[in-house]
């Protein structure tokens, strides 16, 4: 047998060595490279911006229907007709039932589908985790969990009935539900090699439905215990910040620094929700945080408006992330991001503006009652939504319907939007922004932008179905884009040194490659801030998909 000399020994030894922490080295850069491209949540000012490949980005979204995402061969046409709709993010869910039909196995078909499919067709994704609960009940468990309810215990209402949802406080619940979802994020990471998945959703809708709070023994046991030292501590250090119904609840029941439940906030359906919004925050932080662990990417809960008047708890899911428990989420989930706002309140600004709260900022992932034959207002409340609110992202549920056709106004919308994306994006911050929306309340009547006034006005012959909408984007001291459909916007200057104002030019147009391309310009009939441009007032000049931009200049004296 030939020997090996010891100096060829050493150097292959050397050679081997250098190549190992060559490797080394290229995986830090590598996974250091992706954790600077993940997506984020960064904080300018007063506004909290989604960021994806480190640029700004607004979710110009369509949630699809529940079962749709359950089959990959049932998705094959939808991917296409979507994005052809302009939207740019899809917003799907994962439902624990079929992604762990037997406890212990797991099935990534779906998963791994639905990123490869969204890839291809250059769109994002949300993904909603149905879990332990959708629409405040648990019918997204498996098998397996519904059917053992000695270990997957359910909650019980006041008169003792089983309910349909699994309880929030049992620790089996919660470890089976989150060995489940860190699976889930494991196989995102493995699979996700292009940042096409955005943000987890986790849970949906939570809550107890049909009653003020868990009733059981075990819940009743932590009722009566001390409310926990941590909530207290928030409550008192952000005292003139919290929402009505956990400062009244507080303040009138005498400002307490420990007690019961009902010792501190008092006997009320509303100390219940507020015992169940603790609970829910806890149970939904531990799989936020363990997600996180695994891909640290934005994270979410949505929540089913909790309507006002003199309803109580339970006729919404008590204890979810409603506008009413905002403060409690807040405090017991810090590994959640956003708490979102499901809008179908005829009321959408109102709705919209409550969940503007304590840095909060809104996305609405569900708009536009479908069951209510009501679509045709998601363009103008996507507008709204970016514009007014300087929302992340706005979504209409069911973009799949076929009532989202391929001339929805929806389409035309979504492309206005994505062309002004850079900047809507960077006016939010700058804070050279705002938007309107006929017929809504929290819609403003007018509003200062620089040293000009704006007045929107939707008195113009149209067809009564359609409500006028728009946004104004300020882009130097006496210049302005302006988009929408269905009214005229008045002006007016705001300087009392200058108290006169003219108008310019106005052309219309798109921006190409960040710069703003004139299609033509805007003058004689045809002059003034008109949408859609046109030279009289017709009926039949305005429609659903007459969406245009202009750029503006205006003159004070």
């Amino acid at each position: 047998m030939k020997r090996i000399q010891l100096p060829i020994i050493f150097t292959l030894l050397l050679t081997l060595l250098v190549a190992c922490n060559n490797a080394k080295n290229y995986s830090k850069s590598d996974n250091s490279a992706r954790n600077l491209a993940l997506p984020m949540i960064k904080e300018s000012g007063d506004v909290k911006q989604l960021y994806v490949n480190n640029e700004p980005f607004l979710i110009i979204g369509g949630e699809l229907l529940n079962s749709s995402a359950s089959s990959a061969e049932h998705m094959k046409d939808i991917w296409a007709k979507v994005r052809a709709l302009n939207v740019n993010t899809v917003l799907l869910p994962i439902n624990w039932q079929q992604f762990e039909p037997k406890e212990g196995t797991f099935d990534y078909s779906l998963i791994d589908s639905h990123i490869k499919s969204a890839n291809d067709n250059n769109l994002k994704l949300v993904i909603l985790w149905f879990g332990s609960w959708k629409n405040g009940e648990s019918h997204y468990t498996p098998d397996w969990v519904k059917t053992d309810m000695e270990r997957f215990p359910r909650m019980l209402f006041k008169d003792g009935k089983i309910s349909n949802t699994i309880s929030n406080i049992n620790t089996d619940c919660l470890n089976a539900d989150l060995k489940a979802y860190k699976k889930l994020m494991e196989r995102i990471v493995q699979v996700d090699k292009n940042g096409t998945v955005l943000m987890m959703q986790i849970e949906n809708e939570v809550g107890l439905l049909g009653g003020t709070r868990d009733f059981s023994p075990e819940a009743t046991k932590l009722f009566n215990q001390q409310v926990p030292n941590e909530l207290i501590k928030y409550i008192t250090n952000n005292l003139n910040k919290l929402k009505p119904n956990i400062y009244e609840q507080y303040v009138n029941n005498g400002s307490k620094k420990q007690g019961t439940w009902e010792g501190v906030f008092g006997k009320s359906p509303h100390t219940d929700e507020i015992f169940m919004a603790w609970y829910y925050a806890k149970y939904v932080n531990q799989l936020a945080e363990a997600g996180k662990a695994i891909y640290n990417i934005p994270t979410f809960v949505n929540a089913w408006d909790a309507s006002g008047g003199n309803l109580i708890p339970g006729v919404w899911p008590s204890g979810g992330p409603n506008y009413l428990m905002l403060d409690i989420w807040q405090t017991g989930a810090p590994n959640i991001d956003i708490l979102a706002n499901d809008n179908y309140s005829p009321k959408f600004g109102l709705s919209a503006k409550n969940f503007v709260h304590n840095k909060n900022p809104l996305l609405v992932p569900e708009a536009c009652a479908i069951w209510m034959n009501d679509t045709i207002s998601a363009a103008p409340k996507a507008f709204f939504s970016f514009g007014h609110f300087k929302a992340m992202g706005f979504s209409p549920f069911g973009i799949d319907h076929h009532t989202y056709h391929s001339t929805h106004s929806i389409k035309k919308a979504y492309e206005v939007l994505e062309n002004l994306m850079p900047l809507i994006t960077k006016a939010q911050v700058e804070d050279k922004i705002n938007s309107f929306m006929e017929g809504d309340e929290a819609s403003p009547a007018s509003f200062q932008l620089g040293g000009f006034i704006f007045k929107p006005d939707y008195n113009l012959q149209k067809d009564s179905i359609i409500k006028g909408y728009g946004l104004i984007i300020q882009i130097s001291e006496d210049e302005f884009i302006i988009s929408g459909n269905a009214c005229n916007v008045g002006y007016a200057s705001a300087d009392s040194s200058k108290p006169d104002s003219q108008l310019l030019s106005v052309e219309e147009g798109k921006f190409v490659d960040g710069k703003w391309k004139k299609k033509r310009t805007i003058n004689g009939d045809e002059f003034g801030i008109k949408l859609p441009p046109n030279p009289y007032n017709i009926a039949s000049d305005v429609y659903l998909n007459n969406i245009s931009t202009l750029k503006i200049k205006l003159f004070k004296y």
